[in-house]
């Protein structure tokens, strides 16, 4: 798995943005459902399928020892900008995770820590790289929530070796409008 930025900007300091998910855009789109997720373990009717679906009310718990570990593993070589986690210490309170150790690799046996992230009651959506494993809970509980995941990649330039006008010049965009 390729790491578009290994130090990206976001690891360092993360940001939040409390009920705006980060959102495919024309530079990045989600490349979530292309990978294989796996947790270290969950409570039934609490996993993968929560995490993705959506919705701040749904969360993955975790129902074991620490640390716990959500593995994002693809089939093919990704390259991969980003992840996004959603943590809500206001609902999940000892639940939600304080300490994160952000890991990449090109395969499981070659994970390596990029970052170590500690967070303070954290609150909204945290902008990371790749593996995340979960050290510690907030007021050292035991099991984890995590409300929402998704990964980010880069778009692929649509034309590549084809060879279009640019339709930005002043002599094309006279024609930009219909009567």
């Amino acid at each position: 798995m390729h790491i578009e930025n290994p130090i990206y900007s976001s690891i360092q300091t993360p940001y939040t943005q409390p009920y705006m998910a980060p959102t495919a855009n024309m530079q990045r789109k989600e490349i979530g459902d292309q990978a294989i997720w796996t947790l270290s373990s969950a409570k039934s009717g609490n996993g993968v399928d929560q995490l993705r679906d959506d919705n701040l009310n749904t969360f993955w718990q975790s129902d074991g020892t620490q640390p716990h570990y959500l593995t994002i593993q693809f089939l093919k070589k990704m390259r991969v900008q980003e992840i996004a986690l959603y943590l809500d210490f206001k609902q999940d309170e000892s639940y939600t995770p304080n300490k994160l150790s952000i890991r990449t690799g090109t395969n499981i046996q070659d994970m390596k820590e990029v970052q170590f992230i500690e967070l303070k009651e954290p609150y909204g959506w945290y902008v990371f790289a790749l593996k995340t494993k979960l050290l510690n809970g907030q007021e050292n509980g035991k099991d984890t929530h995590i409300r929402q995941v998704k990964i980010f990649g880069p778009r692929e330039k649509q034309n590549q070796g084809l060879s279009f006008p640019d339709f930005k010049t002043p002599e094309l965009t006279q024609y930009a409008s219909i009567r």
